[in-house]
């Protein structure tokens, strides 16, 4: 391959990586846990259960009812027959 078309492939490379993230929008979860209920702590902890999902890190957990009802984006999250515990969560914005 010539030198040249090399160059015009390595830049046509470079800028489709560089696009890439603007055109792939909001970041998604890496996976999604619905809980009946649960709460919510200020050092953001969530204890819920009865929970079905799947995803342990960089996941989304719903809770359906209660005070704490609302999304929330955990860094951690392990569910185990029905009960989750999750680390790291915060409010999830909705749009």
């Amino acid at each position: 391959m010539p030198l040249i078309r090399r160059a015009a492939v390595a830049a046509l490379a470079a800028a489709a990586l560089t696009a890439s993230p603007l055109l792939a929008g909001t970041a998604h979860a890496a996976g999604t846990h619905t809980c009946f209920s649960g709460t919510f702590t200020n050092d953001g902890h969530i204890s819920a259960n009865p929970c079905d999902g799947w995803g342990g890190a960089d996941v989304i957990v719903v809770l359906r009812f209660g005070r704490d009802a609302g999304t929330y984006r955990c860094h951690t999250a392990f569910s185990w027959n029905g009960f989750l515990g999750a680390d790291g969560c915060r409010p999830e914005a909705t749009p």
